[in-house]
């Protein structure tokens, strides 16, 4: 085959077929199928996401950005049901992290000072045995500390220290968790979830 034509294929269907098997499929068809263990394989083969032994993803995620293959779940996580994944620069969930419904993770935003309204990408990184409760929002840039708890609808714009508890938006520390041994782990994604 000549460079050409393989350009032209390159660019007329391989792009494409790529945007659609990263898209509308992974977001329409994978995420809402109830069966993990396909949900899993088509995450870890075509998106190329590292998901850890124990760690479930349950239905609904939905996943847009460049830096998809660049997300990382640890092992012995839950992430519950309709997630939301804004990769233009890794995502980073450690060991035993857990979810609430509906939890978003940005990594991306825009500069509202330049003319051309740039993107700005910066990661997300999760540490062991932290909670992040229901429709939580974590942007670009945050860690969020070992052991941490974020409250349900909490906007988390800073980093988190170790086993702080933070509730508002933006999330503020409230207290700190009087125990720092923890034994919780996920045990797989339950049957049709």
């Amino acid at each position: 085959m000549n460079d050409s034509l393989r350009d032209w294929l390159n660019k007329y269907l391989g792009i494409p077929i790529v945007a659609l098997l990263r898209g509308w499929v992974l977001n329409r068809v994978v995420s809402n199928m109830p069966f993990p263990t396909l949900r899993y394989a088509y995450y870890r083969l075509v998106c190329r996401i590292k998901i850890g032994a124990g760690s479930s993803i349950w239905m609904g995620a939905q996943f847009t950005g460049g830096a998809i293959d660049q997300i990382q779940i640890g092992e012995g996580c839950s992430v519950a049901y309709e997630s939301f994944w804004v990769a233009g620069a890794p995502i980073i969930l450690k060991n035993n992290v857990v979810t609430g419904h509906r939890v978003e993770f940005y990594t991306s935003d825009h500069d509202p000072n330049d003319p051309a309204f740039a993107r700005r990408d910066a990661p997300i990184v999760i540490e062991d045995q932290a909670w992040i409760g229901s429709r939580a929002i974590i942007l670009k840039g945050v860690t969020v500390g070992q052991g941490a708890v974020i409250a349900a609808g909490a906007v988390v714009t800073k980093d988190v220290p170790p086993l702080a508890i933070v509730a508002g938006n933006p999330a503020k520390i409230i207290r700190m968790r009087k125990s720092n041994e923890f034994t919780y782990r996920a045990e797989g994604t339950p049957l049709f979830s």
